[in-house]
């Protein structure tokens, strides 16, 4: 069928036949690190001697990513690089253009084009709510702390990316979101030297993550 919309509780649109949703790819684990202690990366939630480079690195190649913590992991999403405690997570990776297997109730756009169905329903995220960190937050300063529950998945794609600069000398710096999880809470603090603040940048806008869970992982 097309022309075919439905919506949640809440009033979001959840299915569209006009448009293709997201879904599960693959699993890559965060395991094991490089470069263990190189930066000195330190705020209120932690230093980072115990951290480094996680091996595995998933490229940028149009998937959205979803990063599940572990239990009592330290986290700096740091681009190319991401820099953690190891075992810190599971990153779930989703793409709109995963085939779609018809099964019990099929959603079609106009063009015919299988785009939804009750069988792949469990590989599409269920959004459970947004991390929210509000506009004027001090979180240069200041941790934010959010329950976001056990065996959910953040939308790492959405995140302002951090980064690292190293020149190989002295002038090392870096910028991004410092994160640390334990008992169903995310907390978070930006870190920043000889980058920007996060009242130079998002602190007039705060910034909003969606966390998930993915059926077919539960």
């Amino acid at each position: 069928m097309s022309g075919y919309q439905i919506f949640n509780a809440a009033g979001a649109l959840v299915i569209d036949s006009n448009y293709k949703g997201t879904y599960f790819r693959d699993t890559i684990g965060y395991s094991n690190l490089t470069d263990i202690g190189y930066y000195d990366i330190k705020c209120q939630l932690g230093n980072s001697t115990d951290m480094g480079f996680v091996t595995a690195r998933p490229g940028n190649d149009g998937s959205l990513k979803w990063f599940k913590p572990s239990e009592g992991s330290r986290f700096f999403f740091a681009g190319q690089g991401d820099w953690m405690t190891a075992n810190a997570g599971i990153v779930a990776r989703t793409r709109s253009d995963i085939p779609v297997e018809s099964g019990y109730k099929d959603v079609f756009n106009a063009a015919g084009e299988l785009i939804w169905s009750a069988v792949m329903a469990a590989k599409i995220p269920r959004i459970l709510g947004f991390f929210d960190i509000p506009a004027n937050y001090d979180l240069d300063n200041a941790v934010y702390s959010q329950n976001i529950g056990t065996n959910t998945y953040i939308l790492s794609s959405a995140l302002a990316y951090g980064n690292i600069f190293d020149d190989g000398g002295t002038n090392t710096g870096y910028s991004g979101i410092y994160f640390r999880f334990s008992g169903g809470v995310l907390q978070c603090q930006w870190v920043s030297k000889l980058q920007n603040t996060w009242a130079s940048s998002f602190k007039p806008y705060g910034l909003r993550i969606p966390y998930a869970i993915l059926p077919n992982l539960t």
